[in-house]
């Protein structure tokens, strides 16, 4: 199974690093201690799984969604083609449109209460991305695809503080790189397929199954 051959290789990984002064993220999260005490090896081994997952899964499928977001949204594509300096704001969109990481426990560190509905320290809260990248108090027209959106305060990255991904800087540049180069690239780029796009099944990461177009080559 994938999960034993990369917690072998993870931990052969963990184990050259372990009591030295390395400033690599594995590193870190080897020799982090709190209060005298360090993170297990299965804390290590799932901690590094969750940046494997959160640095490929995720932006893949903000790629996929996005492409299909502006293949079905044709006055989208065309205002972006027209102007590139928009890409920035029509990434932002995609990462609200695509919210790849579906959802996120958290432990409540002190008593709150958020409209109105009361949470006590040490609740379990479970924190719905799609929903919060949906909510039509933040967003005008939640329901469509705008590149123009300002502002998008969407937390396809979670919210701000120490849970924000830290790789959000990494995906936003692979991102910008890749919808530069594909609309650079390829001319007459459409959807292969009129039939409904298909998500995949899961309850944490998750994306198109498939995106299937076709172009031509400029």
């Amino acid at each position: 199974m994938a999960v034993i051959g990369w917690n072998d290789y993870i931990m052969k990984k963990v184990n050259e690093r372990r009591g030295k002064d390395g400033q690599d993220l594995v590193s870190l999260i080897v020799n982090a201690e709190w209060e005298g005490e360090s993170l297990s090896d299965v804390d290590i081994m799932f901690e590094t799984m969750l940046v494997l997952v959160g640095g490929d899964e995720t932006t893949r499928h903000v790629i996929s969604a996005g492409t299909a977001a502006l293949l079905q949204n044709p006055d989208q594509l065309a205002l972006l083609k027209n102007d590139m300096s928009l890409l920035p704001s029509a990434i932002e969109e995609m990462l609200r449109w695509a919210s790849p990481i579906r959802n996120m426990n958290r432990t409540a560190t002190q008593d709150v209460i958020v409209n109105g509905m009361q949470i006590r320290e040490n609740d379990r809260v479970l924190l719905l991305y799609p929903s919060a990248n949906r909510d039509a108090k933040v967003f005008d027209n939640p329901h469509s695809f705008d590149i123009t959106r300002t502002p998008n305060d969407h937390v396809a990255f979670g919210a701000y503080g120490r849970h924000h991904c830290l790789g959000a800087p990494l995906a936003r540049l692979e991102l910008k790189i890749l919808f530069e180069e594909m609309l650079n690239r390829f001319d007459n780029l459409q959807l292969a397929t009129d039939q409904p796009l298909i998500s995949r099944r899961g309850n944490f990461v998750l994306g198109l199954n498939e995106v299937p177009v076709t172009f031509t080559a400029k």
